[in-house]
């Protein structure tokens, strides 16, 4: 398990807040590498006992490319606050729990190690304006700024720069 390739960022496009109750979390992980992604998360004020009581949820694979796979889930928070981690799980039996200050083989007690979001407030989801719901859309695409076939050109056609 190559864990220097594995990439979270608790902002952007790797957590986010969805809607009024959900968060969205993304992992990045070395192409071929990681089998199983389960994120571990709670409540940072949820204890018994002296310890995290923390939930735990497969990720979904959601894509690859040349060099990184992508686990992504969708989680909605009791109280609008998350502590959380990744446990990354290999074809070979090696397991390692990813967290903001470090990675760990096995779980740790001290919950200020995990990611953490804050708060989930309705001013950081994004809104479409409302006008964009009704508009048109045009892309225009001018043959990339050069001519790629010139028997398509009208009669008349200068060439390049001659205008």
């Amino acid at each position: 398990m190559h864990v220097e390739a594995i990439l979270h960022r608790p902002i952007n496009q790797f957590a986010y807040s969805y809607n009024e109750e959900t968060i969205h979390l993304q992992l990045q992980t070395k192409k071929d590498d990681i089998d199983k992604v389960v994120l571990i998360y709670g409540d940072p004020y949820h204890m018994e006992d002296g310890h995290w009581q923390y939930n735990k949820k497969e990720m979904i694979f959601s894509g690859t490319d040349s060099y990184y796979d992508y686990w992504h889930i969708a989680v909605k928070p009791a109280y609008k606050r998350l502590r959380y981690g990744f446990q990354c799980e290999a074809a070979n039996q090696e397991s390692v729990i990813i967290t903001e200050r470090g990675n760990f083989k096995t779980m740790t007690d001290d919950i200020g190690n995990f990611f953490c979001f804050p708060y989930l407030h309705e001013v950081d989801i994004f809104q479409a304006p409302d006008w964009v719901k009704d508009t048109v859309w045009y892309q225009i695409f001018p043959e990339r700024f050069a001519n790629g076939d010139a028997s398509l050109n009208p009669e008349g056609t200068l060439p390049w720069g001659k205008c």
